[in-house]
């Protein structure tokens, strides 16, 4: 009959082997959720942009009329970008500003932020035509479903400038900011 008698204790292989596997599953779990997820996070096309661009004169209506003082003008641009936006992930996409980005031919840049919708109302009544423009909004604190897309305008102030000016610029840029996620942006005819 023969004793298997262990006078010398089993070799420790220490917590070696547990690192390496442990390394090895956070390493094939890491490439699944980088195949697994979407590569961007949402898909923003254009629709179409309108221009209008009042030339106001006001009188001087004033109880005291200064001698030589001429009326008033006023030129602004307002532009209309009617976008699209298609939610890529599988989270809620929610909108926090919107702003346009005008190069002119000289190279200098002018920045705007969507008026409010608060003020469509107002606007509308004030320049009926440019209520023809408008429709459903895209504006800070809209959501996006995943899986869905939302059509809106983005309605952008540019005071003191001309249309001339628009067709005359560089380059135009429509940044819309999400929350928690990169901004997403377009460029303009």
């Amino acid at each position: 009959m023969a004793y298997d008698l262990k006078l010398v204790p089993e070799p420790d292989h220490g917590v070696m082997p547990a690192i390496i596997i442990s390394v090895l599953v956070l390493i094939v779990v890491a490439v699944v959720v980088f195949l697994v997820n979407p590569r961007k996070t949402a898909e923003l096309k254009l629709q179409r942009v309108n221009l209008y661009a009042p030339h106001t004169e006001f009188a001087n209506n004033s109880s005291v009329h200064v001698a030589g003082l001429p009326n008033s003008a006023e030129d602004d641009l307002y532009v209309v970008v009617t976008v699209s936006m298609t939610d890529k992930l599988r989270l809620p996409l929610y909108v926090s500003g919107t702003t346009l980005t005008l190069t002119s031919a000289d190279g200098t840049s002018e920045e705007a932020t969507g008026v409010a919708p608060q003020y469509y109302g107002r606007l509308e009544s004030t320049f009926p035509k440019l209520g023809s423009y408008l429709g459903a909004p895209l504006y800070d604190g809209d959501e996006i479903d995943p899986g869905k897309t939302r059509t809106g305008n983005v309605l952008v102030l540019f005071p003191g400038m001309t249309e001339a000016s628009w067709h005359n610029k560089k380059s135009a840029v429509l940044t819309i900011s999400l929350r928690n996620q990169n901004p997403q942006t377009i460029k303009l005819p």
